[in-house]
């Protein structure tokens, strides 16, 4: 294998990076993305608002069960950390991020690490017309789990959609 010889002396994570960054054959089974969209028939500014207030997540979302770190009054900005737990597979299974950026009424973005898996989500809002188009990005990358091939991406997407369609639920709305 070429790329061994040419990564010799470097470690994991080095040897990691250069085969994701390279598109090796191998980069497929240690990484993979996915993008959900919903157009919701609100204004921008409302869907934003119910975004940017993460205290208040598990009041309307089935997926989103619990919230920490963030008060009430909290909006999320760049260096905000926070935790969530998320119903996965019927399971409550907690995750912490780290917000690494934030664009208001645009764009939000975390990233969080689990079980040597590094996920980064973003989450971007867009107004068209009278309705506005939320699409959740997801990319996962891990140096030592071939998630590729090994990653529940159903189950995610599952998720992802649910959470998706509650953002359109009228008692998600319910916004000061």
């Amino acid at each position: 294998m070429g790329y061994g010889i040419v990564t010799f002396g470097y470690s994991v994570q080095e040897r990691q990076e250069y085969r994701l960054n390279t598109g090796s054959m191998f980069s497929k089974f240690f990484k993979f993305r996915m993008s959900s969209s919903i157009d919701i028939d609100e204004d921008a500014e409302l869907v934003w608002r119910l975004l940017e207030d993460a205290a208040r997540w598990a009041d309307w979302s089935s997926v989103c069960t619990e919230v920490w770190g963030v008060n009430e009054d909290d909006v999320l900005v760049e260096g905000t950390k926070l935790g969530f737990k998320l119903r996965v597979a019927g399971r409550e299974v907690p995750f912490n991020v780290s917000v690494t950026g934030v664009s208001r009424g645009e764009f939000i973005e975390w990233c969080s690490t689990k079980f040597s898996i590094t996920a980064v989500r973003t989450i971007s809002i867009e107004q068209n017309g009278n309705t506005t188009r939320v699409v959740d990005s997801k990319q996962f990358s891990s140096s030592i789990i071939p998630i590729g091939i090994a990653y529940p991406k159903g189950l995610i997407r599952k998720m992802t959609e649910a959470w998706l369609s509650e953002l359109r639920r009228p008692q998600s709305r319910n916004i000061e």
